[in-house]
C-alpha cells in the first residue's frame, strides 16, 4: 500500500511537470481567449479579486492543460502520463488541438463563479443582526475556501460546475436565513460536526506521506452536505448525509 501511495504521489508530480512542459511546447491560447471571450465574461474577469485578468486566464490555461494531459493518458496511453519523447510529442499535439476551446469554455464558467461570489459578498454587506452573524461568518469562510487565487487549477476545471452550484447554494441560504435563523443554526452544527472530524482525521495522518486523495475529497463531500441542508432544490452530485461522511472518514482513522 505504501508503495502504491508513493507511486501515486510521483504520478501527480509527473502530471504537473508534463503539463507545464507541454505548455512550453505549444502556442499560448491567451490571445485566442482575449479575442473570443464574450464582453460580459471579459468584464466579469477584469473585476476578479485575484490580480490581473491575465493571471486568472493563465490559471485557466494551466487547469485546462492538466485535464487534457490526463485525458490523453487515459484514452491514448493506457492511463500512463507520457514519459517517452514520441508519446510526449503526441500528447502536445492533442493538447494543442483541444486547449483553446477547453480554456474558453472554462473561462466563461469562471466568470460565472466570480459573479456569484461577488453576489454572495454583496448580500453580506451592511449591518448584520446578531442572530445571523455566525451564519454570515460561515458563508464567508466557505466562499474563501472554494474561490481563491489559483482555484481553477487547484480544484480542476471539471469542478467548475460544482463550484457554481455551491455558490448558488450560498445565495439560497442567505435568502432563507432571515426567515428561520434557528433552523440554519441547527444545520450548521451538523456541518461543523463533520468538518471537525475531518480536521482531526487530517491531523492524524502520517507526516512523511502525501495525503490520500479520497481523504482530501472529503472537502467536496462537506460542500455537497451543505447543499443538501441549505439549498435542497439545487440537488447533490450523489446521495449525502452526515453518517455517510463519518463512515467515509473511518477509512482513514
Amino acid at each position: 500500500i505504501e508503495l502504491f501511495e508513493l507511486e501515486q504521489h510521483a504520478e501527480d508530480a509527473m502530471l504537473d511537470g508534463i503539463s507545464r512542459l507541454t505548455l512550453l511546447n505549444i502556442p499560448s491560447p491567451l490571445k485566442y481567449l482575449q479575442e473570443k471571450l464574450p464582453n460580459k465574461a471579459k468584464l466579469g474577469l477584469y473585476f476578479n479579486p485575484f490580480g490581473a485578468i491575465n493571471e486568472l486566464l493563465q490559471d485557466c490555461i494551466y487547469g485546462a492543460c492538466l485535464q487534457l494531459v490526463s485525458q490523453f493518458a487515459q484514452h491514448f496511453n493506457s492511463g500512463q502520463i507520457p514519459r517517452q519523447r514520441v508519446i510526449f510529442s503526441k500528447c502536445c499535439d492533442y493538447v494543442r488541438a483541444e486547449i483553446a476551446d477547453t480554456v474558453l469554455a472554462a473561462a466563461i464558467k469562471v466568470e460565472t463563479v466570480l459573479t456569484l461570489r461577488h453576489q454572495v459578498n454583496k448580500k453580506m454587506k451592511g449591518s448584520v443582526p446578531l442572530n445571523i452573524i455566525q451564519a454570515h461568518a460561515d458563508i464567508k469562510q466557505q466562499s474563501e475556501n472554494i474561490v481563491f487565487k489559483g482555484f481553477v487549477s487547484h480544484s480542476g476545471i471539471d469542478k467548475l460546475d460544482d463550484l457554481i452550484r455551491y455558490l448558488q447554494g450560498m445565495l439560497r441560504r442567505l435568502e432563507k436565513l432571515p426567515i428561520d435563523p434557528n433552523q440554519d443554526r441547527l444545520k450548521l452544527i451538523e456541518v461543523a460536526k463533520v468538518s471537525d472530524i475531518y480536521q482531526v482525521t487530517l491531523k492524524k495522518q502520517r507526516k512523511d506521506k502525501p495525503l490520500d486523495k479520497d481523504l482530501l475529497n472529503t472537502k467536496w463531500l462537506i460542500e455537497e452536505l451543505r447543499v443538501s441542508f441549505f439549498a435542497q432544490n439545487l440537488g447533490t452530485a450523489a446521495p449525502i448525509s452526515v453518517k455517510r461522511i463519518i463512515n467515509h472518514l473511518k477509512n482513514f482513522s
